[in-house]
């Protein structure tokens, strides 16, 4: 692990390496990590200074997401917790039952319902509530997604060749060459103007591959306020953290 000193702070990064990159990328992950992509042929002095003049917005980005994860703590799965769904907050109530039960989630209400046998361990218990709340995101997702996509199908003239649920990590949305367009189950949990944002980004996909400025005209036409939600998603990601 490399580091630089920020006044009286000291700011530590890793360094990954790529053979076909040519410029360097320093980024601050939403765990308030900093990582430096570099090119081979830079050197550790080269990048240290390069990351000593960006120190100042390097810290800014790692205080903000410092105070996201004291608003936003990883999830404990117990009873009276906060989960959201499309934006709504929901409250996370496990009742332990003697019996083997299934683990689906109940919405009712502002509550969701998971039941676990009382008889197993908290972490077991953690693991099985967890696993569960994802299926149950994964489920609603694909419906709510698939309802959207049919909707803005029809406005930009477009037919997905398939539509497929993922777990990415990195990505909220992607579309293929083929035509298939994928989507992270997470984004279930934002507001449904997000959701219409990221549906609409990747269907235009469908008909311009890049990010130019004739792909942003299409996606303002359909969606006016798109600037509005695309820094909602930038400044908000960690909310749809799980």
């Amino acid at each position: 692990m490399e580091h630089i000193n920020y006044g009286t702070k000291r700011i530590e990064y890793s360094i990954k390496r790529a053979k076909r990159k040519k410029t360097l990328a320093v980024n601050v992950t939403q765990t308030a990590r900093v990582v430096v992509l570099a090119p081979n042929c830079l050197s550790k002095e080269r990048i240290s200074r390069i990351v000593a003049k960006k120190a100042r917005w390097i810290f800014e980005k790692q205080e903000y997401f410092k105070k996201l994860i004291a608003l936003f703590p990883e999830k404990e799965f117990v009873s009276g917790e906060q989960i959201l769904f499309l934006g709504r907050k929901y409250r996370l109530k496990i009742k332990e039952v003697q019996e083997k039960c299934s683990g689906v989630p109940e919405l009712m209400g502002r509550r969701i319902f998971i039941s676990v046998n009382q008889h197993l361990s908290s972490e077991e218990k953690r693991k099985i509530i967890k696993d569960a709340l994802i299926k149950w995101y994964i489920s609603k997702s694909a419906t709510i997604i698939k309802q959207r996509t049919n909707r803005y199908s029809k406005l930009l003239g477009v037919i997905p060749r398939e539509i497929k649920i993922k777990d990415q990590k990195k990505r909220w949305g992607s579309c293929s060459s083929n035509g298939t367009v994928r989507f992270n189950w997470r984004i279930a949990i934002g507001p449904i103007s997000i959701v219409d944002y990221i549906v609409v980004h990747e269907l235009c996909h469908l008909k311009i591959k890049n990010h130019s400025s004739e792909f942003w005209r299409l996606v303002s036409l359909v969606l006016p306020d798109c600037q509005r939600r695309r820094d909602w998603l930038k400044n908000n990601a960690a909310l749809l953290g799980f």
